[in-house]
């Protein structure tokens, strides 16, 4: 099933309601190399930017000088593996083995601008020494001050507030990093729930709510890693996964605090009352786009001993005294390659830059790290790719082969997939630049890794000023090619002598030709599998990756093959019951030109699907049983299980051939797209926000939205396909930060109007058809559910004239339902 949930917020006062909407989704895990120790994970570490090392960089400040903090700053930054043969250097926050430790690493100036989008794009190691226990984790944060704040060691990760030795303190933010936002990466569960305490005759003399819990002095709570109110223990659960999650530090409606009567161990010593008995509290953290990343100890999507990737992005506010956005996606590159992959596991909260305490004009914040140990430990690493204040960049790799026996057919991109006859004219094109950000792509030079089944002659390099002439007169010294013992080919490319400084959306090209070599006498460079290339300069990086593909035997003249893309079925439903059929034709050819009508029965079909060789057929088994493709007297009806088809598009090649050894003819490859349509939903609205209404007490309100809300659901299945979108909610109850001894439900409902008929739906556990839609397009549409919604239908709010003040919080789901069948 398709679901996508969305957090709702509801602020009730006595005038006034408003509602957000926040994104949440399923985790995404990275398959990928394992590093058990922290120098592996240093040594097999991906590309990034180098920072420096020691404490020398460009970018950063290491401050022993926190006057809140004892020891030593933890923080360095160490060399780290470079894949690309550059530079490379980690920032280390912690070591596996050492315990209450405390580290931070700030920018050196104010440079993240909340009034302009900004990214940040890290890689994160955090995983202990082998196996056990780790923690506790590290934080990216934004904070409005200097290089020497600190908050605590162990579950604050030096930036979240810590009760005082006896847990009196009410208001863990008097500790925290003042005038902050913090991203953790908490390792470390701290969800310690006080139990029920026996009741001895000296607790009759407590005034107060029956709730304690035995408090030992060696064993305080620590339970920062709970969800729900903060009356009482009955109200809370465990946060038992490792997990992501943010908020403001120094914000006092971060934290809620339980008040319990704690008794020590002895109720009486020596006839006086124990130290540890009477009144204590223990605290939540309210934890805002919580990211579950699974089991704690090594076993979850966190601290795994693999490397993952997170981009951070800040959309500013469009009003005057608005709020901003911040959107955090998990696991959205691969470790292995560098490239970007798809990701569900992403979470967009608002930011309130009040919470920053900006002075007038002030737009600037710094940003840093910071991570803890207590008694248990890992090693914190973060590796930048794009650096917030920097420059933005992108790379692309494209293969392309041309008719070997033509030698002035136009080149023809190879997707991934496909295939190259042997001997056949190639082309790679590599186009990096720079596409956003505060500064330039400075000393950008190139290092190239080339599928091995590619003989390069030449290169060039194409400048965004066409004037401009390097020391090589802008050509690619192949003589640097350099191949491995695995047959692994790479090319350093230095650019504009000294590396290449890019502004604006400039970009460049190098362009490499060659051969693709013949597999007759290379059998083993058949199969080419992905090769990463990088583009690395002094402040960000990028890398690109040329496609997966096949050579296959050069091409004989005797024997064509072709596909026609106009028939057959080529779209169908993902997970559908209706296969998929390729329609084409291989025909053989006497010496004159003529038909060899004696080959016609030997021909034999090599299909392949994403790269994944089939079965061989003889065309003759397949026969297409009405008219011929373009006159052709042979043809083919190839059938695909839709099994064999991932969602979305899907290439498809064939080649042909007869006869054997060295009498053995062979086609050209073609290649034809199979699409496995889908439906699912895509971009949504940040916020939801219902417009300020007066609750006069006079019975009950209906209340719109005040801006134009996005739902859109993306269609590629097939013409004629029907679709519902469903919604339902739990309903709404007043926020953990307030909440009473028994949940307090907000006093009104959300509600569905249709704008056709007018009919009102109360949206409550059983799911609601809002929107049914049919695929109109062969090529896919997108359509907002959401679009045509007026001041008074689609989803509105309905508040009751008695609503209690407080802030609310629900969560609303929408998914696809079809008959009664869910996707």
């Amino acid at each position: 099933m398709w679901i996508q949930k969305a957090l709702l917020k509801l602020a009730v006062v006595s005038a006034m309601v408003g509602l957000g909407l926040w994104g949440s989704s399923t985790n995404a895990s990275a398959n990928s190399a394992v590093f058990w120790t922290g120098q592996d994970a240093l040594d097999g570490a991906p590309q990034g930017v180098d920072l420096g090392s020691g404490t020398a960089s460009n970018y950063f400040t290491i401050d022993n000088t926190v006057a809140t903090a004892s020891g030593t700053n933890s923080a360095s930054l160490v060399k780290a593996g470079s894949p690309a043969g550059t530079g490379n250097s980690a920032i280390q926050l912690s070591k596996a083995g050492d315990k209450q430790t405390w580290g931070s690493i700030w920018s050196k100036n104010q440079s993240f601008d909340l009034s302009k989008s900004e990214t940040a794009s890290m890689w994160i190691y955090a995983s202990g020494q082998k196996t056990g226990d780790v923690g506790d984790g590290m934080a990216f944060v934004l904070q409005n001050g200097g290089t020497d704040v600190y908050s605590g060691p162990g579950q604050s990760m030096g930036v979240w507030g810590v009760p005082d030795s006896m847990y009196t303190q009410k208001d863990p933010a008097d500790s925290a990093i003042k005038n902050s936002w913090a991203l953790e990466f908490d390792t470390y569960p701290n969800n310690t729930i006080p139990t029920q305490a026996t009741y001895g005759w000296l607790d009759l003399l407590h005034w107060g709510p029956i709730t304690t819990w035995t408090f030992k002095s060696t064993d305080k709570p620590g339970s920062f890693d709970i969800a729900g109110s903060g009356d009482k223990p009955t109200s809370q659960t465990p946060i038992a996964d490792t997990h992501i999650a943010s908020n403001y530090p120094g914000d006092s409606s971060s934290y809620f605090g339980t008040k319990v009567f704690a008794k020590g161990p002895h109720a009486l010593t020596n006839g006086i009352a124990d130290d540890w008995q009477g009144d204590f509290y223990y605290y939540g953290l309210n934890h805002e786009g919580l990211l579950d990343e699974g089991a704690a100890g090594g076993g979850g999507n966190l601290s795994d001993h693999r490397w993952h990737h997170i981009t951070v992005t800040y959309t500013p506010p469009t009003t005057a005294g608005g709020k901003g956005s911040m959107t955090y996606r998990y696991n959205d590159k691969n470790p292995d390659t560098g490239l970007p992959q798809e990701s569900t596991d992403y979470a967009t909260v608002p930011i309130d830059l009040s919470k920053f305490n900006l002075s007038s004009g002030q737009s600037k914040v710094r940003w840093g790290f910071t991570g803890s140990t207590g008694d248990a430990t890992e090693n914190n690493l973060v590796i930048f790719d794009q650096i917030p204040g920097q420059a933005q960049t992108e790379a692309t790799a494209t293969l392309s082969s041309k008719d070997a026996s033509n030698q002035s057919s136009p080149y023809q991109e190879v997707k991934s997939g496909g295939s190259v006859p042997g001997n056949s004219p190639i082309k790679l094109t590599y186009t990096f630049g720079r596409t956003d950000g505060d500064e330039d792509w400075k000393a950008v030079n190139a290092k190239l890794n080339i599928p091995s089944g590619l003989d390069i002659t030449s290169g060039t390099i194409s400048y965004p000023d066409a004037s401009y002439k390097d020391s090589n007169d802008n050509k690619v010294d192949i003589s640097k090619l350099k191949t491995s013992s695995d047959s692994t080919q790479t090319l350093d490319v230095p650019l504009a002598n000294s590396g290449l400084d890019l502004s604006g959306t400039q970009h460049a090209t190098i362009t490499l030709e060659g051969t693709a070599k013949d597999i007759a006498t290379d059998t083993s460079n058949s199969a080419q599998s992905v090769e990463t290339s990088y583009f690395t300069g002094s402040n960000a990086t990028s890398s690109a990756k040329t496609p997966a593909f096949t050579i296959t035997p050069k091409v004989n003249s005797k024997l064509s093959m072709a596909i026609d893309p106009t028939a057959g079925t080529t779209k169908v439903n993902f997970g559908g019951a209706e296969n998929a059929h390729v329609w084409g034709t291989a025909v053989a050819y006497k010496d004159d030109g003529t038909f060899d009508m004696n080959k016609a029965s030997s021909i034999m079909l090599h299909p392949s699907i994403n790269g994944v060789a089939q079965t061989p057929v003889l065309q003759s088994k397949i026969p297409i049983l009405d008219s011929p493709i373009n006159g052709a007297t042979f043809y083919f009806d190839y059938e695909i299980a839709n099994s064999k088809l991932h969602a979305g598009n899907n290439t498809v090649s064939f080649y042909a051939s007869y006869g054997s050894g060295d009498d053995e003819v062979t086609s050209t490859t073609v290649n034809t797209t199979v699409v496995a349509g889908t439906v699912s939903f895509g971009h949504t609205s940040g916020g939801l926000v219902f417009t300020p209404t007066d609750l006069t007490g006079k019975g009950n309100v209906t209340i719109g939205r005040d801006s134009k809300w996005s739902l859109n659901v993306d269609d590629t299945q097939t013409k004629g396909t029907p679709w519902k979108v469903a919604a339902q909610t739990t309903g709404m109850y007043l926020s953990k930060t307030e909440q009473t001894a028994v949940p307090t439900p907000l006093n009104g409902s959300l509600i569905y109007k249709d704008k056709d008929t007018g009919n009102e739906t109360t949206l409550g556990n059983a799911a609601t058809v809002v929107k049914t839609g049919t695929s109109t397009s062969a090529d896919g549409s997108t359509t907002n559910i959401a679009e045509n919604w007026g001041d008074d239908s689609g989803v509105l709010l309905k508040v009751d004239s008695n609503a209690v003040q407080g802030t609310y919080e629900g969560t609303i789901t929408w998914s696809f339902v079809n008959d009664g069948i869910s996707y």
